[in-house]
């Protein structure tokens, strides 16, 4: 039951920023006022009250919600909400605040805010009542009252059905807030910290009109436009429209005034009004990390804020910049169907423990067989965690918020490694059990499951690789807060040169066993007169050997050559593995051991030499961003080597019901169900029908194979030309791994082109993977047309102190086998020496 203080909140009080007491308009009205920022005051009733107020109302609304009309069902809840009264101690308590606030002489805005309102992935924009220019006790409980019945709007309750959402669980807190006194010549509006109509980040849109602010957040009227380019702070688009009338407040309440025919067209900002409101933008952007949508209003020369909330669209913007480095390769759709939406939710679940919006559109999608980012959302959240930390002293200050609001940074590689036993038993369950007595319907639903657990492994996965990129961010920040560039980029790649990985282990492994080749002379033999694929089926000759190789499938057979399922994994294919095995054979021996402890000395003596000279306060926080780096450049490389267990299954589920549709005449290869869409396969299944399956898998599979054989365009709906060789013959990339070499390249297209790669050659290529590494064994440089310092090419390369040079666009057309480089892997830069 109610109490005498806790129903009512003002905005200043420390726990109305509160979600479930203070609802999202008002828990953002909260923080925006502890932040400092120009809120009008008010009060919230909260959400609690409204559950006592509803409490026994919910047998009568349970039985109402049993109408399959939802507009009947509507109604009825409404008109039961309105005739029922408020509690007496609930007026009462209102009736004090207000008195306490001095505001009973105030005309005053009652908001709903709903607790699923602004939520991530939720907006509810405009689903509930916002009640205007309401005086006295009377009115306020009354209008409290509209905005509890406004949570049962027909088209709120259709919005909560389609986001599944409880229309029970929902609860309603109510904002009182004081009116900004506003005449006809002050002007309100929205503007939103980026431009979300043409996706441009660096543009804040104003929208505005003389009057009340409704006039533009109805959206009904012609409204003035602004864009103000950032952070120039210059006003670069003016669009005025014409306003025949606006809103105002009087004593009688809102009302429409007519415009004069010579004010209609009227800027209703000057110029000088549109920055003090971009500047209100973005001060909104900074306090809550990011893009906001705002609601502000002039009185006389001051400048209030309203309302703000996250920016929840921003226009798709196609391109391969976030996807060619995870996804090289055309792809065949089932393997994207049955991936996708996991991924999806991963990203989300994500967000959430980032403390970020959730995205509601699609990152990553499936674009002409090739998977491109969308990169308006890739550049919407990069950087938004930490950020604004300008010198050691502000980072001082900022240590205790940042030590709360990051905790889970810690947490995370402790509960995913819990997490990950339960997914390998999942994983061994799945591969133990006998499809062959399966019907067709449950070998499907077998993939559903193999699906369905990689699914619930995944779902922090993204977290790992945005806050491994964001550690490396915040530590490359501190390094040049304290010391020159030049000096900041050597300390931070001697730092991170080292991190133990599991492809480090699987690498050593490699190693151990090319060395066992070389101390046996008839192996070494068979490795260099036979053929790999030949040389898998006689490994018998050498039964110490192949127990050592058969053990190390065991363990890491997994392992993928493509993302693409549809490409079989090492277990599969052994007589890849023993290629690379050739390769290492063929180098002499050396002490990786040692090499790799010189390099963790290396950057242990460089760690306490910078620690040192870091003042005592921030010395343990400065220690612990870089071990967070380390540990999270293992966990990224992990969680990607535990991944790819779902191909085993995967695969064989597939192939179980590929065989059967061959047997059947349905499909000319087992392997050709990877060209079905999921949907196709899904009604197929459910109808027991498989025969208008093959002419869209054929259809599929062609368009898959034209789509091979060339190299997707960089940004989708641009022909995007022959690139050329810049001025100087110099390609910028970036910066990998440090050194430089010089020597002649050699481009790899794929697994199948490994034994052609010659000793000491540099290697040119779209994008490297685990499976990859055995080359960099054998090269003295990388370059790779895509990924960047945390990419599986830069951590290797940076393992085995090779320079690197990463995301050179265009290197796999410009260079060609046999011309002469110069890899310069600190500055980020290919050098033509000659052809």
């Amino acid at each position: 039951m109610l109490t005498d203080s806790d129903p009512i909140l003002t905005f200043n009080d420390p726990h109305a920023n509160e979600l479930a007491l203070s609802g999202g308009k008002g828990a953002n009205l909260a923080r925006l006022t502890a932040g400092g920022l120009p809120v009008p005051p008010g009060l919230i009733v909260t959400a609690q009250a409204y559950r006592d107020f509803l409490a026994p109302l919910r047998p009568r609304i349970r039985a109402l919600l049993q109408n399959d009309d939802v507009t009947a069902a509507s109604w009825e809840v409404q008109q039961l909400i309105r005739q029922s009264l408020l509690p007496d101690s609930l007026a009462a308590a209102v009736a004090r605040r207000l008195e306490a606030l001095d505001a009973l002489a105030w005309n005053v805005a009652v908001r709903s805010s709903a607790t699923f309102e602004d939520l991530p992935g939720a907006a509810f924009a405009g689903q509930h009542d916002t009640l205007l220019n309401v005086r006295g006790t009377e009115a306020i409980l009354d209008a409290i009252r509209e905005c509890y019945a406004s949570l049962w709007h027909e088209h709120a309750m259709r919005y909560r059905a389609r986001l599944h959402l409880p229309h029970l669980d929902a609860a309603m807190a109510v904002v009182i807030q004081q009116m900004v006194e506003m005449t006809e010549n002050d002007a309100a509006g929205v503007a939103f910290s980026i431009d979300p109509v043409r996706g441009d980040l660096g543009r804040v849109l104003i929208n505005a009109c003389f009057g009340l602010g409704e006039s533009v957040v109805g959206g009904e009227r012609e409204v003035d436009e602004y864009r103000v380019a950032m952070p120039q702070l210059d006003v670069v688009e003016r669009n005025i429209g014409r306003k025949s009338a606006i809103l105002l407040k009087d004593s009688r309440g809102v009302r429409d005034v007519p415009l004069p025919e010579s004010r209609q067209l009227q800027s209703s900002l000057s110029d000088e009004q549109c920055l003090a409101v971009a500047r209100i933008a973005h001060q909104a952007q900074a306090f809550f990390g990011f893009p906001q949508d705002i609601e502000w209003a002039f009185s006389g020369p001051s400048l209030y804020l309203l309302q703000s909330r996250p920016v929840t669209f921003i226009p798709e913007r196609w391109t391969r910049d976030e996807s060619a480095e995870r996804f090289p390769n055309a792809v065949t759709p089932l393997t994207w169907d049955l991936v996708e939406e996991g991924f999806h939710k991963s990203l989300n679940y994500s967000f959430s423990l980032m403390d970020l919006p959730h995205f509601g559109g699609k990152w990553f999608a499936v674009k002409e067989c090739y998977v491109y980012g969308n990169q308006n959302a890739v550049e919407l959240y990069a950087g938004r965690m930490p950020g604004g930390i300008s010198s050691l002293e502000h980072l001082r200050e900022a240590l205790p918020q940042l030590a709360q609001r990051y905790a889970w940074v810690q947490e995370l590689p402790v509960r995913w490694m819990r997490d990950l036993d339960t997914y390998l038993l999942e994983i061994g369950a799945l591969m133990r059990e006998a499809l062959g007595g399966y019907t067709m319907a449950q070998c499907w639903d077998y993939l559903l499951r193999v699906r369905d657990a990689g699914t619930r492994y995944f779902l922090p996965n993204i977290a790992i690789s945005l806050t491994q990129r964001t550690l490396y961010a915040v530590l490359y920040q501190i390094l040049q807060m304290s010391m020159p560039p030049a000096e900041a980029k050597s300390v931070f790649d001697l730092l991170l040169s080292v991190s133990d990985t599991k492809t480090g282990q699987v690498n050593a492994e490699l190693w151990a066993l090319s060395r066992q080749i070389r101390q046996e002379p008839a192996l070494l033999r068979g490795f260099e007169q036979t053929p790999s694929l030949t040389l898998a089926g006689r490994l018998a000759d050498y039964p110490a050997f192949q127990a050592d190789f058969d053990r190390f499938l065991q363990r890491h057979g997994h392992r993928e050559l493509d993302f693409d399922a549809y490409y079989p994994t090492w277990l599969e294919v052994p007589h890849v593995v023993l290629d690379q095995l050739k390769m290492l054979a063929e180098l002499p021996d050396e002490d990786l051991a040692a090499k790799a402890l010189d390099g963790k000395l290396s950057a242990s003596a460089a760690q306490h030499a910078y620690l040192s000279g870091v003042p005592e306060d921030l010395r343990y926080f400065v220690e612990e961003v870089i071990r967070l780096a380390r540990v999270y450049t293992y966990l990224d490389d992990l969680e990607h080597y535990q991944t790819t267990r779902l191909t085993l299954p995967f695969r064989r589920g597939v192939r179980e019901i590929g065989e059967r549709l061959v047997k059947s005449g349905v499909l000319a290869a087992a392997d050709d169900l990877y060209f079905s869409s999921f949907a196709d396969l899904d009604a197929a299944v459910a109808q027991n029908r498989f025969d208008g399956l093959s002419a869209q898998i054929s259809a599929n599979k062609a368009a898959w194979q034209v789509a091979k054989q060339r190299s997707p365009a960089w940004n989708l709906g641009e022909d995007d030309a022959v690139p050329e060789m810049p001025p100087g013959d110099v390609m910028q990339g970036m910066a990998g791994s440090p050194g430089t070499v010089e020597g002649e390249v050699f481009l790899v297209h794929g697994p199948e082109e490994f034994a052609a790669f010659p000793k000491g050659a540099i290697l040119v290529a779209r994008t490297t993977n685990p499976a990859w590494t055995s080359l960099f064994y054998r090269a003295s440089g990388v370059i790779t047309e895509s990924g960047g310092p945390l990419s599986h090419g830069a951590v290797t390369a940076r393992e085995l102190q090779l320079p690197a040079v990463m995301s050179v666009r265009g290197v796999m057309d410009l260079l060609t086998n046999g011309m002469r480089v110069k890899v310069d892997g600190k500055a980020g830069t290919v050098s033509i020496l000659s052809r």
